[in-house]
């Protein structure tokens, strides 16, 4: 259903935002602008008080300073964990590309694209000027959203702690799939407050059904389609923008019901693994299954204390991934998806060749249709196995050893 917006200015008379004026397409670098924008997203999340007191922490940088840091925390991130097993692991399963400088067309396009970001580090906001957007009401109205989205983050940060300590990549995506279907959904009401830039307009004033649509453009393959899985980037990295229509379809659903009184609780009842963002709400959880055994593989691929170099699992989402990277259409790849039960991601390293192996185990529910399991099994891709409900996905780029490689032969059949 459409619910429709009461602003109860009248219960935050105290706060500065009840000015008894409407919003106004602003400059997002101006404090005046800055404060309105914060008080719309109290009075849009129905707080009877300000945690900040004013407004939270907010600077304004250029957008030379703010590759610079980019450019600097790229750097120090290298330094600090270099990891070259994971790099290797992710391109021998098809999942990032094999050319092309990823981390600098990654700083490229934030630099371009960012209007401002909260950092939980700093517990601060900052805001990136664009000079060629200062006079262009389209690109204020837009950065104005993007503002309202992140001030969303700083008000979550002194409710919840956003710095996340996910036990695995499956777990991460779940919890910042709420924290930003929670800043989306508010972000998405607070876009309505505004007016329109000329030319400018909604399809749906329905939260639920922009974020159900939204949803359904970024899980198709449809070149024709704005906002394709293909074009949020390689497998990898469009898996993880997947965290903003799915939790907004969560969140939207739990608001649409109970307004913000749901979406507070939603975090109580929240999924804890991505499977259950791409079901979607009001979908049974199904049970997970469980993995016993490690794969066999050389001891020379393995750390000084016998363990793997990586452990990890995926979820179902990036197993989306992974089946839409090999050119499995996506409602196929969607329903082969949510017949994940579980996994988990072995990845090995041997540094005197500096030659990585990776396996990856994967429960299913029931087989793979016989058509994707043709589909995944290519020459120049990772060797595919199924057995049962379990598939089986081993590479590595050591050749010779990859040819008498049989990383499950110790593991028993499920």
């Amino acid at each position: 259903m459409t619910r429709i917006l009461y602003l109860a200015c009248a219960a935050l008379a105290l706060l500065a935002g009840c000015h008894d004026r409407d919003l106004k397409i602003c400059d997002i670098t101006q404090s005046d602008c800055q404060q309105d924008i914060y008080y719309a997203d109290l009075r849009l999340r129905g707080d009877g008080y300000d945690p900040f007191a004013g407004i939270p922490p907010i600077r304004t940088i250029s957008e030379d300073l703010f590759r610079a840091q980019l450019e600097y925390q790229a750097a120090v991130t290298s330094e600090q964990a270099p990891q070259p097993w994971w790099d290797a692991a992710l391109l021998l399963l098809g999942l990032v590309p094999a050319t092309g400088d990823s981390q600098q067309a990654s700083i490229d396009n934030q630099v371009q694209n960012t209007a401002a970001f909260y950092s939980p580090a700093t517990h601060d906001v900052a805001v990136i000027s664009h000079p060629e957007q200062a006079a262009d009401p389209l690109s204020q109205f837009m950065n104005m959203s993007y503002l309202a989205h992140e001030l969303i983050h700083a008000l979550q940060d002194r409710e919840i702690n956003l710095n996340l300590h996910p036990h695995s990549t499956d777990a991460y995506f779940a919890e910042k799939a709420i924290i930003e279907g929670d800043a989306s959904l508010y972000q998405r009401l607070f876009e309505y407050e505004v007016p329109l830039p000329a030319g400018y307009s909604f399809s749906s004033r329905d939260p639920l059904a922009y974020f159900s649509a939204w949803r359904q453009d970024n899980l198709s393959d449809d070149p024709t389609v704005q906002d394709n899985f293909a074009s949020l980037g390689p497998p990898f990295y469009a898996a993880a923008w997947l965290v903003y229509p799915l939790g907004g379809v969560w969140l939207s659903d739990s608001w649409d019901k109970g307004g913000n009184t749901d979406v507070r609780h939603a975090y109580g009842k929240a999924p804890q693994r991505s499977l259950d963002y791409l079901l979607g709400p009001n979908v049974a959880a199904p049970s997970s299954k469980n993995i016993d055994c490690e794969p066999t593989v050389l001891a020379a691929f393995k750390q000084s204390d016998g363990t793997p170099y990586g452990l990890d699992s995926f979820g179902a989402v990036y197993f989306f991934a992974y089946l839409m990277g090999w050119q499995i259409p996506a409602d196929v790849s969607l329903s082969s998806s949510l017949l994940w039960r579980y996994d988990l991601i072995f990845v090995y390293y041997n540094p005197s060749t500096e030659k990585t192996a990776v396996t990856w185990r994967i429960e299913l529910d029931s087989p793979l249709p016989t058509s994707v399991l043709a589909a995944l099994t290519t020459s120049t891709g990772p060797r595919v196995v199924q057995n049962g409900t379990t598939l089986l996905i081993s590479n590595s780029d050591d050749a010779p050893f990859l040819s008498t490689w049989d990383p499950w032969s110790a593991c028993p059949s499920p």
